[in-house]
């Protein structure tokens, strides 16, 4: 049986600034939020991943933004690469957990949201992005990452992982 968690990428202030898709970007927080609601409800891992180049963790552009739904029980994880699996801790969360499938979803689609994505399926995940649920710095780009990975949508992830419990 699988249990899945779900990845919020780089949801931050600074990125969120960086951008000039900000109409996508908000969008994304929509779909991740209600996602995110159901893991929470459902006692599934959120793992908050925050790029240390938006600023350290001392500063504003650092934190998420206001928008996105954050619990005191997810997990964060911080990062210095694209791949958030680089020279961090999140596999080894995530395999003591027993995750073997990941919804991904946040910004950049381009880069960390690509190379995140990348790095699990090199490490034997199960993985999917999740559909609308992704930012990035060009649209048509973001729909063309769309057409090469694994996409999930929020209803059929909803049915899958009802359909997973015991």
């Amino acid at each position: 049986m699988s249990k899945t968690a779900l990845l919020i990428i780089d949801m931050q202030k600074a990125c969120k600034e960086a951008t000039s898709c900000k109409a996508s970007f908000e969008k994304a927080v929509e779909y991740i939020n209600e996602v995110s609601q159901y893991f929470r409800k459902h006692g599934l891992p959120v793992v908050i991943i925050q790029d240390v180049e938006a600023g350290g963790a001392e500063t504003e552009g650092f934190q998420c933004v206001d928008e996105i739904a954050v619990s005191g029980n997810d997990i964060f994880v911080h990062k210095t690469y694209n791949n958030a699996f680089w020279k961090t801790e999140l596999d080894a969360v995530l395999r003591s957990k027993g995750i073997n499938c990941l919804i991904i979803s946040g910004f950049a689609a381009e880069y960390c949201v690509l190379f995140t994505y990348n790095g699990a399926v090199e490490r034997g995940y199960s993985t999917f992005l999740l559909q609308n649920g992704i930012a990035g710095f060009d649209d048509d780009e973001i729909k063309r990452i769309h057409m090469l990975r694994s996409v999930i949508s929020y209803d059929a992830l909803a049915y899958f992982l009802k359909e997973a419990k015991p």
